[in-house]
Formats: structure tokens, C-alpha cells, sequence
């Protein structure tokens, strides 16, 4: 994701936004006075900024909790590590998306990889053809696992998790561990690429949903397709770029 560094949210500068969500996204609730703490503010300056992130929808309210608290949303995650570079060319955008689909392929397609994309949702400002310049891809992916039965995954993915410690990969909290099936897949999926910004579809549905998009690939769609005969030319050998394996 790219932010204009001169941009605003809500009325509020997007750089003091972006420093503000950046450090929210490491807490599970948070309050107004976090806010007024956080950024020097006094309460009805935190009370509209809080409301400005909602409207964008960087932040929800937690049902149920007294006094009221906030939690952020991976949006929010996306845009506290938004750059404030220069945009890229449509034609940088299309080779980004390219590689990204490729990627998606060879997910879905080797074992290794415990999880399946089961659905991809192009949106944002690639869907206008009359920018010429984009200020990223946004795309949501929908990851579910490839083993159905839960007992068996979670033994497959400590496997995974003990060959990365091993490798010297650290996690640091027990939590890291049960997801890495999901999280290892999202992390090649996203790769090195500051063109592609990713959003799980899964946790971002309502805002994705609600905003001009489409469906670049879905699993259902593929398996109403007729069967195609396998290709030696999926499973290679060689690793791909960026492969954490």
C-alpha cells in the first residue's frame, strides 16, 4: 500500500495516521486515552481521529467492552507499513499481478504448502484503466487449509514449524506457531513485491465487498471447469524466487 505523504484520512495528515495505526496493530484493545497518549492529543482531537479511522475502516469498535475500546483491522496493518514513495507505472502494476498469480499457482499446486488460495479479489485504484500510474495492487486472498481433518493439519504443521526452528526461524508467541500453515503461505504469496499489497479476505471481506472489485479467481469457478489432463510443467523441481523452502 502507498500513501500520498501529503494525503490525509478524515481530515487527519496520513503520515500521523500511519504512525498512529503502526502503533495500535500490536495491541489486541485499545482506548481513547491510548490515543491521546500515543499522539500527544487532547480527548475530542482523539475522539475524531478515532472516528476518521473507523470511517476508513482501520479500526472497529469491541462489542461488549466497557468503557469502549477499539481494536484494528488488517487493513490497519497494511496501511502502518504503507510507504510514501512514488506511485508505479500501470505497466510495473500488470508485471506485479503476473507474478502473483504465479505464485498463487504454485501454492495451490505443491504439497509443501500447507494451505490452498481458494479465492482472489483484485481491487482498488488497478481497476480504473485511465490512471496510468497506481500507487499499488491491492488484492485480497482467501486461504483455507488443504488437510480437512484438524488433527492431522495441526501435526503437519508443527512439522513445518520445527523444520523453520531448525533453520533458525524464531516465533514469539505460542499463537505464531498454530497459525504458520496459514501464515507461511500468505508470506510467499506476498513475497518481496512493494507493488502488491495483500489482504486477507477471509478477516476484510465487508470492506473488500463493499467496494469496486473483481474476481480473479475462485475455487468453485474452477471446479465447475472441465478436468484437464495434469501438467508435467506444474510440479518443478526447481524453487521458486523468494520460496521460504
Amino acid at each position: 500500500m502507498r500513501i500520498n505523504s501529503k494525503g490525509t484520512v478524515g481530515g487527519f495528515p496520513a503520515l500521523l495516521v500511519r504512525k498512529l495505526v503502526g502503533a495500535l496493530t500490536n495491541r489486541l484493545y485499545w482506548d481513547l486515552e491510548t490515543v491521546e497518549r500515543i499522539l500527544h492529543l487532547k480527548p475530542n482531537e482523539a475522539s475524531g481521529l478515532v472516528k476518521a479511522l473507523e470511517a476508513a475502516g482501520l479500526a472497529k469498535a469491541s462489542r461488549g467492552r466497557s468503557p469502549k475500546k477499539w481494536t484494528t483491522t488488517q487493513l490497519a496493518q497494511s496501511f502502518a507499513s504503507a510507504t510514501a514513495a512514488k506511485p508505479i507505472t500501470r505497466q510495473t502494476a500488470e508485471k506485479s499481478l503476473a507474478q502473483f498469480l504465479e505464485r498463487v499457482n504454485r501454492v495451490n499446486h505443491d504439497d509443501r504448502f500447507l494451505a490452498k488460495v481458494t479465492r482472489v479479489i483484485l481491487f482498488g485504484s488497478y481497476l480504473n484503466p485511465e490512471l496510468k500510474e497506481l500507487g499499488d495492487v491491492d488484492v485480497g486472498v482467501e486461504l483455507q487449509p488443504k488437510e480437512s481433518d484438524r488433527k492431522r493439519l495441526r501435526e503437519l504443521n508443527y512439522e513445518r514449524v520445527e523444520q523453520f526452528e531448525n533453520k533458525g526461524h524464531r516465533f514469539g508467541r505460542a499463537l505464531d506457531r498454530e497459525v504458520w500453515w496459514h501464515a507461511e503461505t500468505f508470506r510467499f504469496l506476498k513475497g518481496r513485491s512493494r507493488s502488491i499489497s495483500l489482504l486477507d479476505y477471509q478477516v476484510e471481506k465487508a470492506f473488500v465487498d463493499q467496494v469496486p472489485h473483481k474476481v480473479l479467481f475462485s475455487a468453485r469457478e474452477e471446479r465447475s471447469k472441465p478436468a484437464k489432463e495434469p501438467s508435467k510443467e506444474i510440479r518443478r523441481t526447481r524453487r521458486p524466487k523468494g520460496c521460504p523452502f
